[in-house]
């Protein structure tokens, strides 16, 4: 589903840049510091910015509500940024997913990165450099989002999927020529 989008819910961050406010981040950061000024600095542009300590609260988020860009650590305890990327990508095709990172990466974790992730920023970073990081990310949510037709799609194949004998009856319904009683099966 779609949140309203328009002129009115834009703000102008500097230059070019201009966020729509109605789009919802999802920060994940072990790193209770970092968090903090993600929420602060961030909330000004944007409606819902929610933080995550870890991969666990972030799956869970990502399955209750409806996030526009996922902004991950890559070293955390328990799940890394790798893996919860992965897991993201397999299920959230169309939600952006960006890795901030101090740490040098493995030639493995470059690679993965490279081929998955949508965006690398190197920790530490200037303000300008994580507002242009955020823009890459929106741009491609935009680009990813469905139209309203393909969500109506969407929903009628899903409800097709969760119910298909009701579907099936009410075709069968449909093909009966109207005023003929079904034909009863003879008793055994």
């Amino acid at each position: 589903m779609h949140r309203s989008k328009g002129k009115k819910n834009t703000v102008n961050v500097s230059g070019n840049i201009a966020y729509d406010r109605t789009s919802h981040i999802l920060i994940v950061d072990d790193d209770n510091t970092l968090l903090k000024f993600f929420k602060i600095h961030l909330n000004k542009f944007f409606s819902k910015i929610i933080v995550a300590d870890g991969a666990k609260e972030a799956l869970d988020t990502l399955k209750e509500k409806e996030i526009d860009l996922v902004i991950s650590d890559l070293r955390m305890p328990k799940i890394d940024g790798i893996e919860l990327l992965q897991k993201v990508k397999k299920s959230y095709k169309d939600v952006p997913f960006l890795i901030v990172s101090g740490a040098l990466l493995t030639e493995e974790q470059s690679k993965i990165i490279e081929n998955t992730a949508d965006g690398f920023l190197k920790k530490p970073f200037s303000v300008d450099g994580l507002h242009d990081f955020i823009v890459s990310g929106m741009a491609l949510r935009e680009k990813w989002r469905p139209t309203p037709k393909e969500e109506k799609q969407e929903v009628e194949k899903t409800q097709a999927k969760s119910n298909p004998t009701s579907i099936k009856s009410a075709r069968d319904k449909a093909k009966k020529p109207a005023g003929k009683p079904a034909k009863k099966s003879p008793a055994a």
